[in-house]
């Protein structure tokens, strides 16, 4: 992929990202442990990757590419989560990326019969619940802010697409093209230590912000997301709010592309849900204290919410955990 005026590949310089933002996340918090699916020059497949992730437990799966098209007139970087698009250009972009599979053996038996160049293979990626939608999302807003704000790179936005490594992963996890090679422009830049430094630190910027977000300092410990509030639309349910002057606790179930009200799996919850830029939240309990909450939190664990989370409010409005720990502190 690219011009071809350099010797440099988009596995070259993908992995060179990946490197230097792996070197910001060590120096800046040495008691996160990093897992690489490759430090070398060697090709590890789809499902490989995927496995990996899983089974080393990860909290979060950040994969790194660059972008191409047919004319050189694209660029920008772009964030993707996992998600159906009706948008071609989506589509078309996660379809290439899937195209790996090609290079593997016998990979219609690994991968199920699934095809990434056959639109009807991508029937079975419209029937997945992502369980972790809402931090992917949150990570991904705020690696988007630093491309634009700080890199000064062209936002193309963040999006939804069936990228398989995104979609076979337990954890939350996005999908990220740096730029584009066939843009003759954007290749000089990626193609240069400083340019590279900018992306891999604007992608280190976002997970720094995303880990401050949560309670404490501890990336394990993602089951605690605060995400930037937006146009928010409640929808009255069984569980009545509660507005008070108190910090109050929940736990977010999940994050759904549709209404999941009328599902089996939501009956007897008294789940309430919230509409948040066209994606819908659901959350259950009320509770004055944090060790209230977690046990609520794992409750819902135990009944198959494995991404359930807690987040705090005050008065009507999402607040951060560290927001809701300094009310706490002041009001005592």
């Amino acid at each position: 992929m690219g011009t071809k005026r350099y010797t440099q590949y988009e596995k070259h310089i993908a992995l060179d990202i990946s490197l230097k933002l792996g070197n910001y996340i060590k120096d800046a918090f040495p008691d996160i442990k990093i897992i690489y699916t490759r430090k070398t020059d060697v090709f590890l497949e789809l499902w490989e990757r995927t496995e990996l992730a899983n089974e080393k437990k990860a909290d979060l799966f950040i994969s790194v590419h660059c972008d191409g098209f047919t004319n050189p007139n694209p660029s920008g970087a772009s964030v993707f989560v996992m998600g159906m698009s009706k948008l071609k250009a989506n589509m078309d972009v996660a379809m290439r990326e899937n195209s790996v599979m090609y290079l593997e053996d016998n990979f219609k038996e690994k991968y199920d019969g699934f095809d990434p160049k056959s639109p009807e293979s991508y029937i079975v990626f419209s029937l997945m619940q992502n369980t972790f939608l809402d931090q992917s999302i949150s990570i991904a807003e705020k690696i988007e802010d630093e491309f634009a704000n700080r890199a000064k790179r062209k936002s193309r936005g963040v999006k939804q697409a069936p990228f398989y490594v995104i979609s076979r992963v337990n954890m939350p996890s996005i999908l990220i093209e740096a730029g584009f090679l066939t843009n003759p422009k954007e290749e000089d830049f990626l193609n240069t230590e400083l340019g590279k430094d900018h992306i891999a630190s604007a992608i280190f910027r976002g997970f720094r912000s995303y880990k401050e977000s949560v309670d404490g300092s501890n990336i394990s410990e993602l089951d605690k997301s605060a995400v930037k509030e937006k146009e928010i639309i409640k929808i009255p349910t069984p569980k009545k709010e509660i507005t008070t002057d108190k910090v109050v606790y929940k736990v977010q179930i999940g994050t759904y592309l549709k209404s999941m009200l009328s599902d089996k799996s939501f009956m007897n919850l008294n789940a309430y849900e919230e509409i948040i830029n066209g994606t819908y939240k659901y959350y259950v309990g009320n509770a004055y204290n944090k060790v209230s909450a977690d046990n609520v939190k794992i409750k819902m664990r135990e009944k198959g919410f494995k991404g359930a989370f807690v987040v705090a409010f005050y008065q009507d409005k999402r607040i951060s955990m560290q927001e809701a720990l300094d009310l706490q502190t002041k009001n005592k």
